[in-house]
């Protein structure tokens, strides 16, 4: 969670307590078996200074159902809930900037690795605010060694504790190596996604991502992408299919994207320039366009935009 420091009030297991006690116990299969997901949400100030929206919201509790739904929690609150609670924090928090939120669902109990419950709900946010330089400059990737997990071993639909350990290892490869961040390949050598963020590539003015079944995230930031290139109709085509390595170092332009990551490009891979070696005008579109989206400066579907309410409007 990159940011300032954490807001003082923190949510756990039906309660919003101070921050610093939102502690999970080391015995809990969440902790000693890594039985927990999350999701990651991002808030930005409205364009118009009206408050601060949580990007996709309702969407990102959905997925983190079907998270816990694979990894076996059970009695774990409802999606709507999950998004209720998470509005309340933030209203209790007085959040009036660009923010971060981390929702962990965790398997609690006295260390049963085959448990199916109880299970646990943590919250914590903090400020974050964007990364001018990198949005603008971009960054350098590294083809990483290590393969990314399969479905059949490690399922990384499921947006699990659990996976980021293969995310991890690569990322921490291509930092020693003096990278900013992996590529990360499937066990069939085609690209699979980045450390947290999912990847696209212009060649020939058509807009490339591997697709589902390529061992990536269901991302709701490539699923923003998505939708908005095919609207704006600032490529010829748009197109989900498998990516060859060395597709990217024939590519225009590269851009990794996600909740966290947002929409950056790659400027070099693997010692390799990409395009020009600078942010290139698709990916430049895209980032303008997705940031007035998240800011409410552009129409967008209306359940993309939940705006953190008045705490005296939120139910104590």
């Amino acid at each position: 969670m990159a940011g300032g420091a954490i807001y003082p009030v923190g949510y756990l297991d039906g309660a919003y307590i101070p921050a610093g006690d939102v502690r999970l116990p080391l015995l809990a299969p969440g902790v000693t078996y890594a039985a927990s997901v999350f999701e990651g949400v991002r808030g930005y100030v409205d364009h118009a200074g009206k408050g601060v929206n949580l990007f996709r919201l309702g969407e990102h509790m959905e997925r983190l159902v079907r998270s816990t739904q694979i990894l076996g929690l059970d009695d774990i609150p409802s999606a709507e809930e999950m998004g209720e609670v998470t509005l309340g924090l933030m209203a209790r928090n007085g959040v009036r900037e660009d923010c971060y939120i981390r929702i962990q669902v965790y398997l609690g109990g006295d260390g049963e690795m085959t448990a199916r419950g109880p299970t646990g709900l943590a919250i914590l946010a903090r400020p974050r605010p964007q990364l001018a330089d990198r949005l603008a400059n971009g960054i350098r990737c590294q083809v990483s060694s290590w393969r990314r997990n399969t479905d059949n071993a490690s399922p990384v639909r499921a947006k699990a504790a659990a996976n980021y350990l293969n995310s991890r290892l690569a990322g921490l490869q291509a930092k020693a190596d003096g990278y900013d961040t992996a590529l990360i390949l499937t066990e069939s050598g085609t690209v699979s996604e980045a450390p947290g963020a999912c990847l696209f590539m212009v060649r020939d003015n058509v807009l490339i991502t591997p697709p589902v079944t390529s061992g990536i995230l269901e991302s709701l930031t490539r699923d923003t992408i998505l939708r908005r290139a095919r609207a704006l109709g600032i490529v010829d085509d748009v197109v989900e299919r498998p990516v060859d390595r060395t597709e990217l170092y024939a590519a225009s332009e590269v851009m990794l994207v996600g909740t966290g990551m947002e929409v950056v490009p790659v400027v070099g891979i693997d010692r390799l320039t990409v395009g020009s070696g600078a942010r290139g005008p698709i990916t430049r579109a895209l980032q303008d366009d997705y940031f007035a989206i998240v800011r409410g400066g552009r129409d967008a579907p209306a359940q993309w935009l939940s705006p953190i309410p008045d705490l005296k409007e939120t139910p104590q």
